[in-house]
């Protein structure tokens, strides 16, 4: 035997040291393993929901220092009744943090195709109504040439926002609200306004209207944020957008609530 092992001890120790490397590669491959479960538990993941937006009449009926007001509402969110919801300034979307550890320094950015949107717009403007565009200011208005006191307009500018910190759902309900940049809605609804010849007091129920059918413009939001080792993530959202009637008939009542749009996350 010891023969046997001296005349086969340089295979022998081959095998050992291949054993060994085997052992270090497993106890590297263990170490790997650690590491990403304990970074696990400090990773974000920030999360944005499909969402309906309402206005409270359609902005061509809209009395001149009458606000229009809009209403948010999660897509599958069944515990809210979306009749009941209030209108508020401003439409928010929710911005929340599903994930095991702390979102900050999230930036949220919207892009959006608006020239091709206003042009698509005024292939179906009447001729009562007009766009102005204010250079210095980015701002479109809507003319209407039978009522110089008619005002409807929507800045085009999409500003970054910016949230310091989300904390994880399961520590605290800690949801931010971000507001939709008003020339995305402006865009939609005046669209559908005009293609639909939604533009009385009453107009022909549409049902449904899907915006993709006319190649309308899909908006994107893109989002950045850092984890608590300043590691940085990026999302990138794109949403298709149709538009659902709120009433039941076959004629509109343009005076009051009529539409919301969906914005479905693709």
């Amino acid at each position: 035997m010891i023969e046997y092992l001296i005349k086969y001890k340089d295979f022998i120790a081959i095998l050992s040291g291949i054993g060994t490397f085997i052992s270090a590669l497993i106890a590297v491959f263990t170490l790997n393993e650690v590491k990403k479960q304990r970074l696990s538990l400090y990773k974000p993941e920030i999360l944005i929901k499909s969402f309906l937006v309402s206005i409270s009449k359609n902005p061509l009926q809209k009395g001149v220092d009458e606000l229009l007001n809009y209403k948010v509402c999660d897509y599958n969110d069944y515990s809210n009744n979306y009749n009941q919801i209030e209108f508020d300034i401003s439409p928010k979307y929710k911005v929340d943090n599903l994930g095991l550890g702390i979102a900050k320094y999230i930036k949220c950015e919207w892009q959006f195709n608006t020239v091709k949107a206003i042009k698509l717009i005024n292939s179906s403007l009447p001729n009562q109504y007009s766009f102005d565009f204010h250079k210095k200011l980015n701002i479109y208005f809507l003319n209407y040439s039978k009522d110089d006191s008619f005002h409807y307009s929507a800045n085009a500018n999409i500003y970054n926002q910016i949230i310091d910190y989300i904390a994880p759902i399961n520590i605290q309900k800690h949801s931010h609200f971000h507001a939709v940049p008003e020339i995305i809605l402006f865009s939609h609804y005046l669209y559908l306004i005009f293609k639909n010849n939604l533009i009385d007091n009453q107009g022909d129920n549409f049902n449904i209207f899907e915006f993709n059918d006319f190649n309308f413009p899909k908006p994107k939001l893109k989002i950045e944020y850092k984890d608590l080792n300043n590691k940085r993530y990026k999302k990138e959202f794109s949403f298709k957008v149709c538009a659902v009637a709120t009433q039941i008939g076959e004629i509109l009542d343009l005076t009051q609530e009529f539409s919301y749009l969906e914005f479905e996350i693709e």
